[in-house]
């Protein structure tokens, strides 16, 4: 099967169009398209943790890979170290809920 060359178009839309466009096909000139939620959660460079931003951090710094009180770039852990804070912070409060925390936010490939 030939895939077909795929393009995203995102748009931010009020709750009532949102529910409109989610419950049926959009017909965009000669194509019918499906709708998707698409959601970006925002991440911190700083603590590694979600829903704010560096400049509004008082975390302390946290290494994406491993969870390490260092600064990514200072990392040296191998991939079978690596931890999410996220991860071990959700097991901290949650504790007869268990998750895995082997998987960190990003691997060594996504940098540079």
């Amino acid at each position: 099967m030939k895939q077909r060359n795929i393009r995203n178009l995102v748009m931010e839309v009020g709750a009532q169009t949102r529910k409109l466009l989610l419950q049926k096909k959009v017909k965009l000139v000669w194509l019918i398209c499906k709708s998707e939620d698409y959601v970006v959660a925002t991440r911190c460079f700083k603590c590694s943790r979600f829903n704010h931003r560096f400049r509004d951090c008082r975390g302390e710094e946290t290494c994406p890979l491993c969870a390490g009180r260092h600064k990514l770039n200072e990392c040296r852990a191998s991939p079978t170290e690596f931890k999410s804070i996220n991860c071990i912070t959700y097991n901290k409060y949650n504790q007869n809920k268990n998750i895995c925390t082997n998987q960190p936010l990003l691997t060594r490939q996504e940098f540079p």
